[in-house]
């Protein structure tokens, strides 16, 4: 009859994920890619506590080290990457507007690629000063690899924060947009360094001409399956049918490119981009509706089995004084290195720093949030005998990080949001009110946009405070003089076509 070993796991899973999400949504109020990991991580801690608590009890006894050596047999890596994520970056892919990809592409290419690899190396170079500093050196390329992890911006993590922000589009496609593609170019990374540790002979020659076969064959099978699929939605169908294909549209692009030893993430999304940019001519608005529900549940489903696993990882880790405060320093570096590397990237292309929106850096960086690819990819190395020595602190140090992601990027963004496009409804009372003030201090030039809408509905940004640019306050710190050369200076701020 077997053991049941699989129904038990995904029966306590299950379980666990709807105790998460319905104590987060009921108690915290937080975004599900924030709050469930969070609400796993307390049941950890109490359960810990307990079962510490009931030591030695007759009655009842809780044995961690079943739970631990459990925890330890899931495949985090093959669960997500080689698993669902092709389902997440399809439904994204599906709804994410090619028109939007042509406008953007160049400013969501520098953050997937350039701005990757920098915020990689920087961080690699701080924490290895910092473990240097503290007594426990690291090698460099460990932590660079750590870095490299640590690159990918969460896909669920993302819509899960901008769903709550009022935020411009144009920073929406830019977020979404880095997202769906840096995803491929981490793993890429990633894996390179993973082969120059275990000893193979490292030629940067090789590797790009790698990284260029992966992503010119992935794009070519992305676009064959999303043409096929195309076809196939052609006539009359079932709606299991629609969405089947969708599903097909999804594991077969991602497994085609596996076997191609292409990037197998940039495959489902260029066939996703393909047929949510052209379903529109063959189904009806009513079909398309539908399958978007469906695969948005779906996504839900999901992202609640994978942030309680991510909460479920606590047992596995020896979080002590130095574990943790070298996670916080971690998160502090990593986003340092972020905004750094952001900065320098757009400082190659002066047309970007020369058209520019008052903040769009500062957002884009504060916006990326961390989550389970970042911890899988760790995870899954973590036992590689080159790594051993050092698996604590890389797991650890991404644990912590992707908690404090979530928390302080993902539950600041719209504060940041706040000191460059004006919210009537601000916090200003208490410690949000304290957070928005600092956030403030990010926006140096004092000047605020408002978003609206013209007659046809299309998005506008404009100033919300023109006199912080056009009146210059006399000696006197009353009068207000009025600068008619100041007034080139409001129409490059609002210019629609500012990155």
């Amino acid at each position: 009859m077997g053991n049941y070993f699989f129904l038990q796991v995904f029966t306590v899973v299950f379980a666990l994920s709807i105790a998460t999400t319905i104590f987060n949504k009921r108690i915290l109020g937080f975004p599900q890619a924030i709050g469930v990991p969070i609400v796993s991580a307390i049941f950890v801690f109490i359960l810990q506590w307990a079962a510490n608590l009931l030591g030695g009890n007759q009655f009842i006894t809780i044995n961690l080290e079943n739970i631990e050596s459990a925890v330890r047999h899931i495949d985090f890596y093959d669960f997500l990457v080689n698993g669902v994520i092709c389902f997440i970056l399809t439904s994204s892919a599906l709804k994410f507007k090619v028109s939007d990809l042509k406008v953007h592409w160049k400013p969501i290419g520098i953050l997937a690629t350039i701005a990757l690899v920098l915020c990689a190396a920087l961080f690699g170079g701080l924490i290895f000063g910092f473990q240097y500093l503290i007594g426990n050196p690291v090698p460099f390329l460990v932590l660079l690899l750590l870095g490299s992890a640590l690159g990918a911006t969460d896909p669920i993590g993302i819509k899960g924060v901008l769903s709550s922000v009022r935020a411009p589009h144009h920073l929406m496609v830019k977020l979404e947009g880095e997202s769906l593609f840096n995803d491929a170019m981490c793993i890429a990374v990633f894996m390179t360094l993973l082969n120059v540790l275990e000893g193979e002979h490292f030629s940067l020659l090789a590797t790009l001409q790698t990284l260029l076969y992966e992503i010119v064959v992935a794009v070519i099978i992305g676009w064959i399956f999303g043409w096929a699929i195309l076809r196939i939605l052609r006539g009359k169908h079932e709606m299991e049918s629609l969405i089947l294909t969708t599903a097909l549209l999804a594991c077969g692009s991602y497994l085609v490119a596996l076997f191609a030893h292409a990037s197998a993430p940039i495959a489902c999304v260029i066939g996703g981009l393909i047929v949510g940019n052209r379903w529109k001519e063959i189904l009806a608005e009513r079909e398309i509706s539908e399958v978007n529900h469906f695969w948005h549940t779906v996504e839900g489903i999901i992202n609640s089995f994978l942030f309680t696993l991510i909460g479920l990882e606590l047992f596995i880790l020896d979080l002590n004084a130095s574990m943790i405060l070298g996670g916080i320093v971690a998160f502090i570096i990593l986003h340092l290195s972020r905004f750094a590397a952001n900065y320098l990237s757009f400082a190659f292309f002066p047309s970007f720093r020369k058209k520019s929106y008052n903040g769009s850096l500062a957002i884009l960086s504060w916006g990326g949030v961390r989550g389970g690819i970042s911890l899988a990819l760790i995870l899954a190395v973590a036992n590689v005998p080159q790594l051993s020595e050092y698996s604590s602190i890389l797991i650890g140090y991404t644990f912590i990080v992707v908690l404090l992601s979530g928390l302080v990027c993902g539950l600041g963004l719209p504060s940041v949001m706040n000191a460059f496009y004006y919210n009537p409804n601000e916090e200003t009372e208490g410690f949000k009110g304290w957070y928005q003030r600092m956030c403030h201090k990010l926006n140096r030039s004092g000047v605020k946009y408002i978003i609206g809408e013209d007659a046809k509905g299309n998005e506008i940004i404009t100033i919300f405070n023109p006199e912080a640019i056009s009146d210059v306050k006399t000696e006197d710190g009353v009068t207000a003089v009025f600068h008619p050369n100041k007034v080139q200076e409001l129409k490059r701020l609002e210019n629609p076509d500012n990155f």
